[in-house]
């Protein structure tokens, strides 16, 4: 017990952290300023901060939402963002336990927060970050191949010729999806349902098919409109999701942020006098989140539901 309350700590803590970089993202993106080289300094009087001013939460707490320099407020989204970040990587930790679709999908959540707030700030995407996502989702891709082929007999053995006695842990962190050690592959809904053994085919088909199956459409409304019905940024992420996701959780993706988009927008009109223009990234971002935690489960729920 002591050992799983020690892991969610260090996975939260580690996740705050990078919820203090993901700050920086917010913020030096849509400036253009470098965000890798370029130290960490007051918004206001251009500080260099020292190491014990970014803490995540507890310096901003410890502060009490100033800069210790010049005294300026602190912007809240400092804290709200990293704590955030470290509960969804509890929550990756929790479901998927320490495995490549908890390490991969901990940094799908973290870039969906940044999409988020850019989007809705600027009405832009990155493309960085799409790409980044484009390459956790290869990663998943070449990960469920791995998991397959162990099964399938040839990977197992070899990784026995290779590692020994070792050879467990490694079989975990490839094979066990979404926290479970049943050697079922949760991840690959299309499986799962039709009840069909799974195939490096049918990972392939399922993914290749989610990178075009809601992108494509999202495209052609955008070359149709010119852009004015819908941006790029948005037609990449849905691509790059898609990949991650496989097709049928992308769709679902597609129908959660659209409800949800539309629902809050109209609220926003009505209470705020918001516009008719707006931002879809963080509502497409809520979407792909949901279904890349809890997708699965309710793809599940609703096959059981048909009998």
């Amino acid at each position: 017990m002591t050992e799983i309350v020690i892991g969610y700590i260090i996975v939260v803590l580690f996740g705050m952290c990078v919820g203090s970089f993901m700050n920086v993202l917010i913020y030096r993106i849509p400036k253009g300023e470098d965000f890798v080289r370029s130290h960490s300094h007051c918004m206001s009087c251009g500080h260099r901060l020292a190491w014990y001013d970014m803490f995540p939460v507890f310096s901003f707490l410890f502060l009490r939402g100033k800069c210790r320099y010049c005294g300026a407020k602190l912007s809240i989204q400092y804290p709200i963002i990293e704590a955030v970040n470290g509960a969804l990587w509890g929550l990756c930790y929790y479901r998927y336990d320490l495995t490549v679709m908890g390490i991969v999908t901990a940094g799908l959540l973290s870039a969906l927060v940044v999409i988020a707030v850019i989007d809705e700030r600027t009405m832009e995407i990155p493309f960085g970050l799409n790409a980044f996502i484009f390459i956790l989702a290869v990663i998943k891709v070449i990960s469920e191949i791995a998991a397959v082929s162990v099964r399938e007999g040839a990977l197992h053995d070899f990784l026995y010729q290779t590692a020994g006695d070792e050879v467990d842990p490694i079989l975990k962190f490839i094979t066990i999806i979404g926290g479970n050690e049943t050697g079922h592959y949760r991840s690959l809904v299309d499986a799962l349902i039709d009840g069909e053994g799974i195939t490096i085919a049918h990972i392939l088909v399922t993914h290749i098919v989610g990178f075009v199956i809601v992108s494509g459409v999202m495209l052609i409304i955008l070359l149709i409109t010119k852009g004015r019905g819908i941006g790029g940024g948005d037609v990449k992420l849905m691509a790059a999701a898609g990949l991650f996701l496989g097709w049928k959780m992308i769709i679902l993706s597609l129908f959660l942020g659209c409800i949800v988009g539309t629902v809050v927008h109209l609220i926003r009109m009505k209470v705020s006098g918001a516009g008719r223009k707006l931002a879809m990234g963080p509502y497409l971002a809520l979407g792909i989140a949901f279904n890349a935690l809890f997708g699965v489960d309710v793809i599940f729920a609703y096959v059981s539901a048909l009998g």
